[in-house]
């Protein structure tokens, strides 16, 4: 008889099935209490154990190589590019005009100071149904300064961004954290490093930092609430705030009367 003793967290199931990264099924990070698998064939362990260390790799290899899969600019593009309008001659509804107000002041706002968290929340809901991409950016530990590795992703987005399907478009740039650690010092953190990416941009391509706003979430929206420390829940989420339903009744966000 032969006994492994499991070193971290994971799903049984998973594994033995289809060998998917542990504790990951359906999207969501499965938290199964440490476990301890006999096998009476040595053949079978060893084999087991040789299958996960080639799939799994070191410990944390599974989310690095996820998330270093660059998007391409196309696939940026096609992501963020204003959704097909009902056509000219149809008028917006008066709840898009009232969410396009709503974004309207929360940006200028967002523009000179920190937004309170029920202004937070509600720009989130203005901006729901609006074209988004999250992206996976690394910082060096505890700074807001983007690591080099993540350099190749934010060339691919401000490449897509001076596209001119995209050129001119108010783009809100939102800092996530995932749930460890205190929410203030999360909150000023995600809103910090939103601000680097924002100066990436601008200062790296045709992009003009009046057309990006900022907001840092922190942990306060979480990509997954049943795992909140999970590694997908520390991400910088881009969403095109431009409606061209709302272009004519609405101020442009670019206009200088925002800055």
């Amino acid at each position: 008889m032969v006994t492994l003793q499991t070193k971290d967290w994971f799903s049984v199931v998973g594994i033995l099935v289809s060998m998917r990264p542990l504790g990951y099924t359906a999207g969501r990070y499965l938290e199964v209490p440490m476990a301890t698998i006999s096998f009476k064939s040595k053949a079978l362990a060893g084999g087991l154990a040789a299958a996960l260390a080639l799939v799994l790799g070191p410990v944390g290899s599974v989310d690095t190589a996820r998330a270093d899969q660059v998007p391409s600019v196309q696939q940026i593009i096609e992501a963020l590019k204003p959704r097909k309008t009902r056509g000219l001659s149809v008028k917006p509804t008066q709840a898009e005009i009232e969410r396009a107000k709503v974004i309207d002041d929360l940006t200028s706002k967002a523009a000179s100071r920190g937004l309170s968290v029920p202004e937070r929340q509600q720009l989130a809901d203005a901006a729901a149904d609006k074209p988004s991409l999250d992206f996976v950016i690394y910082f060096d530990l505890n700074s807001a300064k983007v690591s080099n590795r993540s350099k190749s992703t934010l060339d691919a987005l401000g490449t897509a961004l001076q596209d001119d399907s995209l050129k001119g478009a108010s783009i809100m740039i939102a800092g996530h954290t995932d749930a460890t650690g205190r929410s203030e010092y999360n909150q000023t953190l995600s809103e910090r490093r939103a601000d680097s990416v924002r100066t990436y941009l601008s200062e790296k391509f045709d992009v003009g930092a009046d057309s990006l706003t900022v907001v840092g979430y922190g942990a306060e929206r979480l990509k997954d609430p049943h795992a909140p420390r999970a590694g997908i829940n520390r991400r910088v989420q881009i969403v095109n705030l431009t409606d061209n339903k709302t272009a004519s009744t609405s101020k442009p966000l670019s206009d200088p009367g925002h800055e």
